[in-house]
């Protein structure tokens, strides 16, 4: 038996991949099936919106959560700011690694951010961003 709604499914995953390949793709409008997806080169925005200059050195890595309310930044410094993207104000300052930050992910549902620093100093940070605290400041990668 064919799995129910697989169809959609597959339509879906074809979109995905389009959006994943395009090289100077600019928009969160889902593609049209009719036409293969591509973005052209002059489309793509090359205006400078925002400046944050929070941090001291580097910035190394950046990640928006899943539903595009927050950003995470880290780099040279041992600390990760968070801002939310209305107005790109600081929400959170998180710091517990001793040296920069080269990696961040928000968990599926936007509640925890991980943090990595294995070249740096060999840890990963889970934090729980309602009480701005470490999960488990022991884990090593």
């Amino acid at each position: 038996m064919i799995p129910e709604h697989r169809l959609a499914v597959l339509l879906d995953e074809v979109k995905e991949g389009w959006i994943e390949n395009c090289l100077f793709h600019n928009t969160s409008a889902s593609p049209s099936l009719y036409l293969d997806h591509s973005c052209e080169r002059d489309e793509f925005p090359l205006r400078t919106v925002r400046r944050l200059e929070q941090h001291r050195d580097e910035v190394w890595f950046l990640a928006f959560s899943h539903d595009g309310s927050m950003l995470a930044t880290s780099g040279a410094e041992p600390r990760i700011l968070i801002y939310e993207t209305n107005t790109f104000s600081v929400i959170h300052t998180l710091q517990g690694h001793e040296s920069g930050v080269c990696y961040l992910a928000f968990s599926p549902d936007d509640s925890k951010l991980i943090s990595s620093s294995k070249e740096q100093d060999n840890k990963a940070i889970i934090w729980d961003l309602k009480v701005r605290s470490a999960l488990d400041r022991s884990r090593p990668c």
